[in-house]
């Protein structure tokens, strides 16, 4: 298998492949976290709360304690601590060994996903390049467990396309980004980009999941698939899966 050549970058490294560039446009979202805690009122001891035989207050005496629809027990010391935590092993593909934290399903088994190979990197020295073949499909993914307590998950990284295809206007090879289950089951898309947003920069990934998935184990997974001619390259880095949970 050979790597394919564009008219504008090329592969150093993939099997001294191919590749070339395009832009696609992130979606931009911002997240935030909830607490809340319910309190106690105090006893009303006037006139109208008459103490029972017992000496015990009636439950509708004025100013008898009413637990609040909702209200989340407070935590020892008072209130929760708001915490932020990435979630992922490795987003930025520099840990050693070449990698850690990532499962790899490759095109071509010789030619690894996480790899300093190219020019084409936001943070040195490595980078997910995906792609870069004909005929290939490549595929990249993480599980993480979810703290119990999280309201909100965010996706953030940066993404970058260069294609060898010789027509731009039509959609040969396609990439996408996705949370889902262990098993693959998609819970919420997060791109979708194909080789006609080529570009030649590095773009932003900014997205808030809908839900956040508490206490569950999810997927961050990456996928592409090229056809039979002019190869297109999809390069992810400087990745981070940040949830916002109270301690």
């Amino acid at each position: 298998m050979i790597r394919a050549m564009s008219s504008t970058a090329i592969r150093f490294g993939r099997a001294g492949g191919f590749a070339v560039v395009g832009t696609v446009v992130g979606a931009v979202v911002i997240a935030g976290c909830a607490q809340a805690s319910s309190g106690t009122g105090a006893i009303d001891a006037s006139a109208d709360a008459t103490a029972n035989v017992d000496g015990s207050v009636p439950i509708d005496a004025p100013g008898a304690p009413i637990d609040a629809p909702g209200a989340l027990p407070d935590a020892p010391g008072g209130g929760c601590t708001v915490m932020t935590r990435d979630l992922l092993v490795n987003g930025n593909f520099d840990a050693t060994p070449l990698g850690t934290g990532w499962v790899e399903t490759l095109a071509d088994p010789t030619l690894p996903v996480i790899t300093p190979d190219g020019t084409v990197v936001h943070s040195a020295p490595n980078k997910a390049w995906m792609g870069g073949l004909t005929s290939a499909t490549d595929a990249l993914h993480q599980d993480v467990a979810v703290p119990a307590s999280t309201t909100s998950l965010v996706l953030t990284g940066q993404y970058q396309i260069r294609s060898g295809e010789l027509f731009n206007i039509l959609p040969y090879d396609f990439g996408d980004v996705a949370l889902t289950t262990s098993t693959n089951t998609v819970l919420q898309a997060v791109l979708a980009v194909d080789n006609t947003d080529a570009g030649s920069t590095w773009v932003p990934i900014s997205f808030t999941f809908a839900q956040p998935h508490a206490g569950q184990t999810v997927r961050l997974r990456f996928a592409t698939r090229n056809d039979s001619s002019g190869a297109t390259s999809f390069y992810f880095d400087s990745l981070a899966l940040t949830a916002t949970y109270c301690e």
